[in-house]
């Protein structure tokens, strides 16, 4: 199923019932909507653009591959929420490749030119702020619960910060993005 560009605009407007119908669609200007299917790779590493998704539908996760060869999923993101490598913004290649969890549906973007509308475009700029604070936040609260609790206590956190990802994500990404194997989440959930 292709998203309308009417749904595109009702679920951009959902999850931003701030931003301006106007800047909105200046913003849709600059996207371009395509899909994936479970396990496409959506944005491959070794990149040196400025490309970000917004998650229409479904979720995503950016991973890399250690020198023992083994995934490390490093975020997750879900329906609703800016996604991509925070390496975007600087002139590093990026590390991480993005894969589609499922179906996704999204909309990718240039950030560069997103921010050359932003110096002209107040109501574009306070969208870019605030998907800005909310990758901080974000990273912030990662880093937190690696340094301050259990990893039963990440899971359950998982939970409450975002259960969209159980109900999108597989076991084996989840137990990647909070450090444990598939089978310590096995043992969280049993224990729940």
């Amino acid at each position: 199923m292709t998203l309308s560009e009417v749904k595109i605009k009702e679920l951009v407007a959902l999850y931003y019932p701030n931003f301006e119908t106007k800047a909105m669609d200046v913003f849709l200007g600059l996207c371009t909507y395509d899909k994936a299917k479970n396990k496409d790779i959506i944005l491959k590493r070794e990149r040196s653009d400025k490309t970000l998704l917004l998650i229409l539908k479904g979720s995503a996760r950016a991973y890399q591959i250690s020198k023992e060869g083994k995934e490390i999923t490093n975020h997750l993101r879900s329906e609703g929420h800016i996604f991509g490598e925070a390496l975007v913004f600087s002139n590093q290649i990026q590390m991480l490749d993005i894969e589609a969890i499922g179906e996704v549906h999204y909309l990718k973007f240039d950030v560069g030119e997103l921010e050359q509308l932003c110096f002209r475009n107040e109501e574009l700029m306070k969208f870019y702020l605030g998907f800005l604070k909310d990758v901080i936040l974000t990273f912030s609260h990662r880093i937190n619960t690696f340094v301050a609790m259990t990893p039963k206590e990440r899971y359950l956190d998982l939970i409450n910060w975002n259960p969209k990802y159980l109900e999108s994500t597989f076991d084996k990404h989840i137990a990647g993005f909070l450090g444990v194997t598939p089978l310590t989440i096995h043992r969280i959930k049993k224990s729940k």
